[in-house]
């Protein structure tokens, strides 16, 4: 699969021009679009031995798996897709000691208390006092992602502190014992915590706006896997997926996902590892497309997530509701070009995520509007600067008739 996607490349460059990580690497192109897919192919032809596979980690690692080379590459080459069978072949030619320590630690607390940081009863707190209905046809499943936002800047902030090697024999001591992740309860933003609880009940609202009352597994819901997967875990990930599809059948319900990373991950990934996949899933945005809202003045810029428009290109439910009600400001990058937060690279390079994202923000704060207006929860924590950036929820909830 890796000698069939990379050996398309006619080496024209075309993707480097829209590769995120290549100017903010210092343009090394072993951080680019083509030279991933060049390192890929010669993985691929010349079968090297792990010590080889090894030395190419940070090239294949560092890719944000956006997808924005294939839009533009005359042959049809996905740098993203060659990155992804690269961490694949890397796992599988290594053994846990060579492998990144923050990567396994995440990829064994994730198997063991099915949440990536061990705080999975902390991610029902936004629920609180709401009403779930147990008979809905429906299933509001938020993959934790929402809730994991606080933990990220606190985390890769104690990692700077701390340094690389005390951070590694943290992680290492945290992947051999799982337990031990429970340290990073404190290891949270309080206030980005209140704002995405905050969401998630705007996104409940908005749901019941709609006419739509839902059910919901609090304490039980499973994180979907998305690092699992991310980082080449394949067969980890399968049989995770299995885990997790197993949950969410036995409730007999339609899963009304809330942003594009688990989204992109129930309807293109766990299809193809899982054989007689068969949930139906839908982003929840689709079915309040057409909720009543008032003309507004306010000017929006709107960054629109790569996993909802360049990996799933039929969605782009966020522009079709903003321009219903709001003055749209689009950057060049946008639509079919449009250009990543960074934050898929924040869990392994975060000096990397945070120069992409500077750019990405300045970019969008040069339209001269009022808000940025995000519909992803990644999106939304890397591009939070100086708070004029919204969620998509906050800001219908804030124009409903």
């Amino acid at each position: 699969m890796l000698e069939g996607e990379a050996s398309k490349c006619i080496s024209c460059g075309f993707c480097e021009s829209v590769c995120p990580t290549l100017p903010d690497s210092g343009y090394s192109l072993s951080r680019g679009a083509r030279g991933r897919v060049i390192l890929g192919r010669n993985l691929a032809e010349n079968e090297m031995e792990k010590t080889s596979v090894k030395s190419f980690y940070d090239s294949f690692y560092s890719c944000l798996d956006c997808f924005a080379c294939l839009q533009v590459c005359p042959a049809g080459v996905n740098a993203g897709k060659v990155s992804q069978l690269a961490r694949e072949l890397i796992v599988e030619n290594t053994s846990p000691g060579e492998r990144d320590p923050v990567a396994e630690m995440i990829v064994n607390v994730t198997e063991a208390t099915m949440n990536p940081l061990g705080q999975g009863k902390a991610m029902a707190s936004w629920s609180e006092g709401l009403d779930f209905d147990r008979d809905s046809e429906y299933l509001l499943y938020t993959g934790n992602m929402y809730q994991l936002m606080s933990y990220t800047g606190p985390l890769n902030s104690m990692r700077s502190r701390i340094g690389p090697t005390m951070s590694g024999a943290m992680a290492r001591l945290v992947a051999s014992r799982p337990s031990l992740s429970s340290f990073m309860s404190m290891q949270n933003d309080r206030r980005m915590a209140e704002r995405m609880n905050g969401v998630l009940r705007t996104i409940y609202s908005l749901l019941r706006k709609a006419g739509i009352s839902v059910w919901y597994l609090g304490d039980s819901e499973p994180y979907p896997g998305t690092f699992i997967n991310d980082l080449g875990y394949s067969e980890k990930f399968r049989k995770y997926a299995r885990r997790v599809y197993q949950i969410l059948k036995s409730t007999g319900k339609k899963i009304i996902v809330v942003d594009p990373h688990t989204y992109d991950l129930l309807t293109n990934a766990y299809p193809e590892v899982l054989p007689g996949y068969d949930l139906e899933v839908i982003h929840y945005l689709d079915l309040i497309k057409n909720i009543e809202m008032k003309k507004s003045s306010m000017n929006v810029a709107l960054h629109e997530p790569c996993h909802l428009v360049l990996r799933n290109p039929q969605k782009n439910a966020p522009r079709e509701i903003m321009e219903k009600s709001f003055m749209i400001h689009l950057s060049k990058r946008s639509g079919k070009r449009t250009m990543c937060c960074g934050g898929p690279t924040e869990l392994l390079f975060p000096d990397l995520s945070e120069k992409i994202s500077e750019r990405r923000f300045n970019d969008l704060r040069s339209l001269g509007a009022e808000r940025i207006v995000t519909a992803c929860p990644i999106c939304f924590a890397n591009l939070n600067r100086d708070g004029t950036v919204m969620e998509i929820a906050e800001l219908i909830a804030s124009n409903l008739m």
